[in-house]
């Protein structure tokens, strides 16, 4: 159950359907607001319906496929609190294989809002307070390169995550984003 990051099945489950939603709605905002050309973005994942996959299939890997003037998978990370963001050292491993970026969106400050993904799994009343905040929300990309460089460059920082199930990571301050990506608004 090492899959499952301190949560039961029927918690993981939800928690996945309304992952996959969140990266779903992130994708197309980000869609709309990218400075650059998109051609089509496709799904790359194993399977972007927010089903639990029991096993046999693996479900590492970025989600989603791009064509255009950024070629390649491109995974989704939804930070919803400011000031880090946390990686799994095996799904970085994962990326670097495929040659896969990272789309971050992320607040720009702290807000007085929470944006975690609410216990009652709300998604409709969830984005309604995400839309009340997007002019505080960023996104960047970090691109393959970075991405293979990454477990790296953070030799030193890998430890377990006690909120990803003691699972071993990588923790970035907000200070240092500006090494990785660039922040980029959302258009409203």
């Amino acid at each position: 159950m090492n899959r499952f990051d301190n949560r039961d099945k029927k918690q993981f489950k939800k928690d996945i359907k309304f992952g996959t939603l969140m990266e779903q709605y992130w994708i197309e905002r980000f869609k709309e607001s990218a400075n650059f050309y998109i051609q089509e973005i496709r799904n790359n994942g194993a399977d972007n319906s927010g089903e639990f996959i029991e096993s046999g299939k693996s479900t590492f890997g970025a989600d989603y496929y791009l064509t255009g003037d950024y070629n390649g998978p491109l995974e989704v990370k939804w930070a919803p609190t400011f000031g880090k963001i946390t990686l799994k050292i095996k799904d970085i491993r994962a990326y670097k294989k495929e040659k896969a970026g990272i789309l971050f969106v992320l607040p720009a400050k702290k807000l007085d809002v929470d944006l975690r993904k609410p216990k009652d799994h709300d998604f409709e009343k969830h984005i309604k307070r995400i839309e009340q905040h997007l002019t505080d929300i960023r996104w960047g990309i970090m691109m393959p390169q970075e991405v293979a460089s990454l477990e790296e460059k953070n030799k030193e920082r890998i430890k377990p995550i006690k909120y990803m199930g003691n699972k071993m990571g990588i923790i970035i301050p907000e200070s240092e984003f500006y090494q990785y990506f660039t922040l980029n608004k959302f258009k409203e």
